[in-house]
């Protein structure tokens, strides 16, 4: 299995935007020339859920978080949040990109850094 410990997304050519990968083509301009840039991985949360009945490849890995992460270059990516299992995350609170895998990206919530409401 490859781990990826860079967060990459794909900035078109000819525009410049951003997206999350995969694409074929910008969702601005409609150029098919995207190519990958790195991304810094630290962004804010934007929105998640709990999953409590995984599908079957994820069985005995419940409970676990699904997040919506708002990336400082603009754009969001989804991926699983760790860091503060059993706890409150409020909206807003920085999270940090930690892999990717087979499994998808991994964001981290930075400790002794969190927003202050929140919730599931």
């Amino acid at each position: 299995m490859t781990v990826a410990t860079t967060l990459e997304a794909l900035q078109c050519a000819a525009c410049k935007e951003l997206t999350a990968p995969p694409r074929l083509m910008c969702s601005a301009c409609g150029r098919r020339e995207l190519n990958p840039v790195a991304l810094s991985g630290r962004g804010t949360l934007y929105s998640y859920t709990t999953i409590r009945v995984p599908p079957a490849r994820f069985q005995g890995r419940a409970p676990y978080r699904v997040a919506v992460v708002e990336l400082t270059e603009g754009i969001r990516m989804t991926g699983r949040l760790e860091g503060a299992e059993g706890e409150e995350v409020a909206l807003g609170t920085p999270v940090t990109f930690d892999h990717a895998g087979e499994d998808g990206i991994v964001f981290r919530v930075i400790p002794g850094n969190r927003a202050t409401a929140g919730g599931d």
